[in-house]
């Protein structure tokens, strides 16, 4: 049970890694799109 709420866990801060990084390109390309 332990093992399982730390894998969650685990899995929930990938899955927030991955959408502040998707954030981000998304930020970076408007920016270049606002620049061009």
């Amino acid at each position: 049970m332990q093992m399982t709420d730390s894998r969650r866990r685990q899995i929930q801060a990938r899955q927030r890694k991955a959408k502040n990084a998707a954030k981000r390109a998304a930020k970076i390309a408007k920016r270049e799109r606002n620049q061009a």
